[in-house]
């Protein structure tokens, strides 16, 4: 679930909260962390740091990078996978003290909040981190003023996204296909992955690159079969696999149709005419 600027501006406004706790952590490439949950009785903000994310909460998948915060709601399963490399991450813990009718299912809710960048949010972050073990009540009220330029700052990050964040966002699921695509990729997948339904996905997709998701996905592993099928020798069941195909019958097909041949007379011609 993705929320707009203006929704998270209405909770913000209409809630009072206090802060709780904050902690930084890092999930190592190839580690699954799971079996946990969130805090019970307690929401959160997750920024990043660095690297990428698959974080699974009550089964839903987000994708987090450095355009994502996620929002967490009470004792909630947990999974993280990095991505890449290693995952490093901050947690803000918060309470909510009072808030409307509307949004008192908050507590037991998730969703994404898109930011056009992440600086602020994680400078404030860190200022709460540091600041937390302090046992007086100064300290304590510094809390609570950096833990509000932290929602300001978010809500200011958001404001700014929404309104130029389809190059973003589309950038971002690129970036996504362009590390995935050897696996089984669907457009409902991906949508959901950036909090958009098929159909918005789709459009926008077209518009920033001028292909459909499918077209894309399906000209990137071509491109990417036609060098492995120039640089190896490798049979056409290995590269079909290696570019997302388990059935080599229709790769071959939709190779085909993509160059005009099929991978073995493109092989061919490529060994005939070998370029620099």
């Amino acid at each position: 679930m993705h929320i707009s600027a203006n929704l998270l501006i209405e909770y913000f406004a209409s809630s009072t909260f206090q802060f709780f706790n904050g902690f930084v952590q890092t999930v190592r490439e190839n580690e699954i962390d799971t079996g946990r949950k969130t805090a019970p009785n307690l929401c959160g903000f997750v920024l990043p740091i660095k690297g990428h994310a698959k974080f699974s909460l009550n089964g839903t998948i987000y994708h987090m990078n450095r355009h994502a915060i996620l929002h967490t709601g009470s004792a909630m399963d947990l999974c993280i996978s990095a991505i890449d490399g290693d995952f490093t991450y901050t947690v803000i813990h918060y309470e909510i003290v009072h808030t409307s009718k509307k949004f008192e299912q908050y507590l037991h809710q998730h969703f994404s909040i898109s930011v056009d960048e992440m600086s602020k949010p994680l400078l404030f972050s860190q200022q709460l981190i540091k600041e937390q073990t302090k046992p007086d009540n100064f300290s304590k009220f510094q809390l609570q003023v950096i833990f509000m330029k932290l929602l300001e700052s978010i809500v200011n990050r958001a404001r700014t996204s929404q309104h130029d964040n389809k190059l973003q966002l589309i950038t971002e699921s690129l970036d996504y296909i362009h590390h995935h695509y050897t696996e089984e990729l669907s457009i409902n997948e991906l949508a959901s992955l950036f909090g958009l339904n098929r159909r918005k996905f789709s459009y926008l997709f077209s518009q920033v690159t001028g292909l459909s998701p499918i077209q894309y996905l399906t000209a990137f592993r071509i491109a990417r079969a036609k060098e492995l099928l120039e640089q190896s020798n490798h049979p056409i069941s290995k590269i079909a696999e290696a570019v997302g195909y388990q059935d080599s019958f229709y790769f071959s097909r939709v190779f085909k149709k993509q160059e005009g041949v099929s991978p073995l007379d493109f092989r061919k011609q490529i060994k005939k005419h070998p370029s620099f």
